[in-house]
């Protein structure tokens, strides 16, 4: 074998390394007990909020660019309906169909009065 198909090799076993770390989700925390709210998780939730939401609507919900949620007390049809379609400056789809009952749970769980 030729030095020419080294990095080819080399390049190859990292990325296959890289692939079955991620699909392990070694680092994905868990889920504390009774998280599970309206067919969504709360946690699960939560981590998606914080990566796509709270950049507009604050950490805790408190509002900036986008709307205040907390104690806004939306509903979980509401707030899946604003997910879907968009609101204002908000763009559609933010989140996958998967992703859409964890986010939905989390929010509603914020909205609470």
């Amino acid at each position: 074998m030729g030095r020419g198909w080294r990095p080819l090799i080399v390049g190859g076993a990292v990325a296959a390394g890289t692939f079955a770390l991620a699909q392990a989700q070694i680092f994905a925390p868990s889920a504390p007990a009774g998280g599970a709210v309206a067919g969504g998780d709360v946690y699960r939730g939560e981590t998606i909020y914080q990566r796509e939401c709270a950049g507009c609507h604050g950490a805790g919900g408190d509002g900036g660019v986008g709307p205040a949620l907390a104690g806004a007390g939306l509903d979980a049809a509401t707030v899946l309906a604003i997910v879907r379609s968009g609101r204002g400056v908000m763009p559609a789809g933010l989140v996958s169909e998967a992703q859409e009952p964890d986010i939905v749970a989390y929010v509603v769980s914020l909205s609470a009065p």
